[in-house]
């Protein structure tokens, strides 16, 4: 049988919009294209293809959803599970889209979680993810890839999220969570997600594009001149932070104070070079000839020596550019192909998605 698979990440799904009233953390308006990419590819294949759907992280963006009016720091299963279930209230849309795609029994679904969905570690969370988008024996169509950040396809291709690739990010596969006081699990968070929750949240509710211009480095340069108060604010909050998660911890704190330059090169200046750490990691895992990563929100295709490709599906979020290289560029509406020859070779592909002319659309606000 005909193979195809379909690779996007970074939807980041929140919990929806009303006309009307403005949700600072809901960066995901194209459930009808994504819809419409769903059918289109539904179509094509028919049922004598294989088609499988990856989800490769950052589908929904749990760190932005609150629980009793309020950004939860410590993850519990039932907390992961009422983040999820608020996100697919919010996009019915979305979700019967995925349904109907799944209802052909040829085809299936691959979901890697990222560092902004992490709660989909927790078994609860596959339940009622499959109960809401895949009820039944649509269930047996969908896995979870929670052991490891790497998806491993037979032809010589990985497919990562790519949060593993930073330090601020990284998570331990092998011990996910840790035991609160009461003896209930919560998920061991990376301190990265920790700055989301307590400094990048609060700034969006402010500013709700400032996670929506790259490189934030270059933004908050000009803020200093143009929005100095909130700009000053922002990096005093940050270096706050990163000195009480990474300076003046309880363990080795005199160790990290040591070494605090080393902490300050590895784990910030890194923040800029994410296409460098990728291309990294391709070239040193043998056997891999294509590796697809998200994470960056920066779409890319990059041949490599060895007939090496490295292709970053990019996002559905509205991004502005200030890297004077990919100046003003709107990187939405991407994601990866990848199909095979009749001699069964991959071929990965790039894509955007432009889908039919719309003649009108809803405005929900004007951001």
């Amino acid at each position: 049988m005909p193979l195809l698979r379909l690779v996007v990440s970074d939807l980041h799904l929140g919990t929806g919009v009303r006309q009307g009233e403005l949700n600072p953390f809901e960066d995901f308006l194209h459930d009808d294209r994504f819809a419409e990419l769903l059918a289109h590819y539904d179509a094509e294949a028919g049922a004598d293809t294989e088609t499988e759907l990856v989800l490769n992280g950052d589908i929904f963006d749990l760190l932005k959803v609150k629980v009793e009016g309020e950004w939860p720091l410590e993850i519990t299963a039932e907390v992961a599970v009422e983040k999820l279930r608020q996100c697919l209230d919010g996009h019915p849309r979305f979700v019967n889209a995925v349904r109907e795609f799944l209802e052909k029994p040829s085809r299936r679904l691959t979901y890697i979680p990222g560092n902004h969905d992490l709660d989909m570690w927790f078994p609860a969370t596959h339940e009622l993810f499959r109960r809401r988008v895949a009820p039944g024996v649509l269930g047996e169509r969908v896995r979870f890839i929670t052991q490891t950040d790497t998806y491993h396809l037979p032809e010589g291709i990985q497919i990562r999220h790519g949060h593993q690739l930073e330090r601020i990010h990284r998570v331990d596969y092998a011990r996910m969570t840790r035991k609160r006081r009461d003896g209930r699990d919560v998920l061991d968070l990376p301190w990265g997600t920790l700055w989301i929750l307590e400094v990048l949240n609060p700034a969006k509710e402010e500013r709700s594009y400032i996670d929506r211009i790259q490189p934030l480095s270059r933004f908050l340069a000009a803020g200093l001149l143009f929005d100095t108060s909130f700009s000053v604010r922002f990096l005093a909050r940050s270096t706050f932070h990163f000195m009480r998660h990474r300076v003046f911890t309880i363990r080795a704190w005199s160790e990290r104070i040591r070494n605090v330059f080393t902490l300050l090169r590895e784990e910030i200046v890194a923040l800029g070079g994410y296409d460098e750490l990728a291309t990294r990691a391709l070239r040193r895992v043998r056997g891999v000839h294509t590796l697809i990563v998200g994470h960056s929100h920066s779409p890319r295709f990059r041949a490599m020596p060895g007939n090496k490709v490295l292709v970053n599906s990019g996002t559905w979020m509205k991004m502005i550019n200030l890297d004077l290289r990919h100046l003003g560029q709107d990187s939405g509406l991407t994601y990866v192909v990848i199909d095979y020859t009749t001699d069964g070779k991959p071929r990965t592909r790039l894509m955007r998605w432009n889908g039919t002319t719309l003649p009108c659309e809803t405005i929900f606000y004007a951001d």
